[in-house]
This record gives structure tokens, sequence and C-alpha cells, in this order.
């Protein structure tokens, strides 16, 4: 059946090889009915970069120009490693460009088509991922209004970015030139809109997570939950028909998981999941049930071994324990564990590009490749297969009911800075931002105080190695600048000094240690000897007891 997607846009001339500005076209990536998407290499900082240019004839329609600028604005209010960044946006001859951070990859639509559902660990960080993105969207007033496989970057590593928010509007705050449509318009793909976004209601952030429901069902079955033989056909099913029982379709998935697609899916948007903060939290009790080895005897039951989601081992172990589907075969995402550093991957609609003309630093180091034709994707494992024991074990600390908050934060601490080490830093930022959510939760003060000190200093150890050293520096120095609020005389002295960055980097060998590496990182970043101001530099040198 037809798949009721946009129709393409007008053909536009090929600007490769033109220079706009500091961009140098290399060559075309992506087009959509805003524009066309390029590579290019920014001269100034030698570094390549997606342009997003506006279609000639849109130049002119100030609709058009306010969502191009929308789309900006919205980006530039973000700063989240499951969302593509953009740099600036600018004019040069006539020609309106944004731009974006390029993104090696391709988006969700792509993978799926090629490769059908992916294994349960992948699925489960990529529905991760993009439910961080939405989190901190929404948190910032921003609702997408256009999620879907298309919008949905993974890269080799399984690294998931969420962009084209060209559609996108504030829904909180003072910014009324980006609330560019009227009641009665309709925006987004009919696949995966929202009833009330169909009917052309008013829309919050909760339609975006019905349309991350409809793109979760797509993810896992294989195919959207409606199909139609025209656009208005799918649009009507959004709005009167309840969807195929995911269950139905993928018996072998977690009965939980399968309610919490479907929760996203409901019609009314007040029986909805209410904020993607609740998302994460149910999803990260399956994963986490997943790898504490509670949800075993049900998967094992419906698609075979599943020691691979709690076990650590090589490569080729992990393949021979891959759960297979429910037909006997052998998931074809299951092969992502083994496949080396081969082709790179195309790009569809967005900030890609074919890469094999430029591997990176990771490909280099990347095992051989297995059979570069076959439907596995090159250079990936699983970022939510348990690698250590030492992981099962911190997990089970967390996830046992009465654990107390200093054992609770040390867990934390100690698994965030594992996740770092192994590079798995989205699952490093989730870990750290949980333990800073503590401050708000906890009813213990010192313990309170102290998990919001940790977690804030994690997520800045975070972005120092995502090379973000201007973000990190910044955030050290509101941690080290937020003196405690509350003590006084009737807290015991010996708590009092818990409460401060040095406190707490005393009570954490290991995280100050962390904190001393994510520092040396930014300074060579910058090209800095020394940091400003003097509480940066002193924060380089670990903390020991007795100093």
């Amino acid at each position: 059946m037809p798949d009721t997607q946009p129709q393409t846009a007008p053909q536009q001339p090929d600007l490769t090889g033109r220079t706009l500005g500091d961009f140098h076209i290399l060559r075309r990536i992506g087009a959509g009915g805003m524009g066309q998407v390029y590579l290019a290499r920014q001269t100034s900082l030698k570094r390549e970069v997606a342009l997003k240019l506006l279609r000639d004839e849109l130049n002119a329609n100030l609709t058009a120009l306010a969502r191009f600028q929308a789309e900006a604005q919205a980006v530039a209010k973000l700063n989240h490693p499951n969302i593509v960044h953009i740099h600036q946006i600018g004019e040069s001859d006539g020609v309106r460009y944004m731009v974006l951070e390029f993104v090696e990859g391709r988006n969700l639509r792509d993978y799926l088509a090629r490769k059908g559902p992916p294994d349960l660990p992948i699925a489960l960080s990529v529905v991760r991922q993009v439910t961080l993105a939405l989190q901190k969207a929404h948190e910032q007033g921003i609702v997408h209004r256009d999620i879907k496989p298309e919008n949905i970057l993974v890269t080799r590593k399984v690294e998931v970015k969420v962009t084209d928010f060209g559609l996108s509007r504030f829904f909180a705050g003072e910014t009324p030139a980006t609330n560019i449509t009227q009641s009665g318009v309709t925006l987004g793909t009919p696949l995966y809109m929202s009833p009330e976004q169909v009917q052309g209601h008013a829309v919050d952030h909760r339609s975006d997570i019905y349309s991350f429901g409809v793109t979760c069902f797509h993810l896992l079955a294989g195919e959207p939950p409606f199909r139609g033989t025209s656009a208005f056909d799918v649009s009507l099913k959004h709005v009167q028909e309840q969807p195929r029982r995911l269950a139905d379709l993928r018996p072998d998935l977690p009965a939980d998981l399968c309610g919490m697609v479907h929760k996203m899916m409901a019609k009314k948007p007040e029986e909805r999941y209410q904020s993607a903060r609740d998302v994460l939290r149910d999803l990260m009790k399956v994963r986490d049930s997943l790898t504490t080895g509670t949800a075993q005897f049900s998967l094992s039951q419906n698609t075979g071994k599943v020691r691979a989601l709690s076990t650590a081992g090589d490569s080729s172990s992990l393949l021979a324990q891959t759960p297979v589907s429910p037909s006997g075969h052998r998931t074809r995402w299951g092969q992502w564990l083994l496949i080396g550093a081969a082709c790179a991957l195309a790009a569809i609609g967005g900030v890609f590009l074919y890469a094999g003309t430029n591997p990176s630093a990771d490909a280099a180091h990347a095992p051989p490749s297995v059979n570069n034709s076959g439907p596995g994707l090159p250079d990936v494992r699983s970022p939510d297969r348990l690698n250590t024991t030492r992981e099962r074990e911190l997990l089970v600390v967390l996830n046992t009911e009465g654990t107390k908050p200093d054992d609770a934060i040390k867990a934390s601490v100690e698994l965030g800075l594992l996740y770092v080490k192994e590079r798995r830093l989205p699952e490093a930022n989730e870990r750290f931002e949980r333990l800073r959510g503590r401050e708000r939760e906890w009813r213990d003060l010192v313990a309170a105080r102290t998990a919001g000190v940790a977690g804030r200093l994690g997520l800045a150890v975070v972005l120092a190695h995502e090379n973000k050293p201007e973000p990190s520096n910044k955030l050290f120095l509101d941690v080290a600048q937020d003196q405690p609020k509350f003590g006084g005389p009737g807290m015991p002295k010996f708590e009092r000094p818990t409460f401060s960055v040095s406190g707490t980097l005393l009570r954490y060998p290991d995280l100050s240690h962390a904190v001393s590496d994510a520092l040396n990182r930014n300074a060579t970043n910058l090209g800095k000897t020394r940091l400003e101001p003097a509480v940066l530099e002193q924060l380089r040198s670990p903390q020991r007891v007795g100093k």
C-alpha cells in the first residue's frame, strides 16, 4: 500500500562546488519540502557541517521564513547529545542557510526499510535516547510536531540524534513569532500524527508523545500501526481506530514495553504519558528488569537465549546468543554486534552523508569487517548490553527498594563513570541526570544536596568527553559557586562539607579524578594552560582526604 509520505518538493539546482560565505559546498545529501541539505566544509574552522538551504521560491514567503527562523531558534535553545546542534544561520548571495552539526549515519526509516525491527537491546537504546531528546525539548517549552523515523538519525555506534525542528513551536515563554500555525492548519506526516494534530486542534508536548509512540510501534513491529491508500485515510484512522496490538505482532516483546507503546498512542492526550520523563521512568524499569535478569524467563520462552543481555564476552560468543525472531531466524539487526568498520552509511532526508570517504577515528580501530554485503551495520555493539559484572551489581543496588541514599549516590557515580569510560555517553548523561533529580526528591537534606552536586559534576564530565569544553566549564563553575541554602547550627559539623563541591569530591574520590581529567581535557580543547576563574584550576587538582 502507499506509504502516504509527503510529496517530493520540486527539483532544485545542485549547488555542489559553490561557496556561500565561509562554506564550500561538497555535495548534496538530502532534500525536503523546505529546502536542500548539503555537506559543506567550513573554511575558517576546517570542519565538515551540514548546510540547510531554504528553497529559492520560499525566500519571499513570510510563513516559510518564519518556520526557517523558528527551527533555528528552537534548536539553538537546546543543547543535548541526542539533538542535532545548530552552529549559525546566515545569508549569502540571496540564499538563506542554516549551519547544523553533521551526523554520519542513516535515518531510522532507512534502517527499518533495510533491516527490519532491531534486537531488543538496540531498540531500547534508540527509544531511550529519543525520549531524552524529547524531555530536553519539552522542558525548554518546545514541541517538535513532526516526530517520525525520518527525523531520528542513528550513527554507526547507535548514537541517536533528533533533527528537523522545522515545524516546531514554543508552547511556553514569550516567543509569539514562532507560533506560526493557526487553528485548523494541519502540519506533520500523516503516518505519525496525533489525533488532535490531524484535526487541526491546538497541540502540546503530548502530541509528540503520541507521534513517538507510533514511531516506537514502527520500530518494534517493522511497520506503522495504520496504513491507508491516501493521507486522508491514514489520518482518519488515527482519529477513529485503535491500533493493532503490538503484542500480537511481537509476542516475544516484554508485555510492559508493549503496554508503554499503547499508552503513548492513547487517543486522548490526558490518557497518555503526561511527560517524556514519565516515559523514561517506565522505560528504565523495563530495561533494568532485563539487565538484572528479572525478565529473562519470558524473553527466553519466546526469543531464545538472552544471556547477551547480562553476560560479558567477545563478539563471536555474543552473536551465538543473539535472540532469534519468532519465526526462528536470527534477526538481522543482531549482526550489528559483529560487523566491523566497512562501508559508511548513506544519508536520506537530513544531516548525513556516505561516510566511506571520511572514516572516523573510531572506525580506524574497529574490528575487521565480516561480510560487507550482509545486512548488519558496521562497527556497532549494543549500548545496552551489559559488559561487566560490576555494572550488573550496581544496577541491582539502584533498583533495590530501600537502598540507602548514600549507597545509591555511590552506585550512581560509579555507574555513570563506568559509562563514561566505555564511551557510552548518552547513558552516562542519563545516569547523572537521574542522580541530580534526587535533589528534589529525597527528604534527607544532606543526601539530596550531595546527590545534586554529584549529579551536576557528572554531567559536566560528560560534556567534557563530548568535546564541549565551554558548556562543561560553565557547569563546573555553576556547581562550585552554588552555595547550600540550608543547614545551620542544628546541622552536624561533619555533615556540612558534603554540601560543597570539595566535600563531595572528598567523599567520592573517583569522581574527583574524573573531574580533574575532564578539566584537563577542556583545557587542551581550548588550547589553554590555565583555566579561569581560579576555582576551575582548584578543581583540576584531585581532592584528597586531609588536604
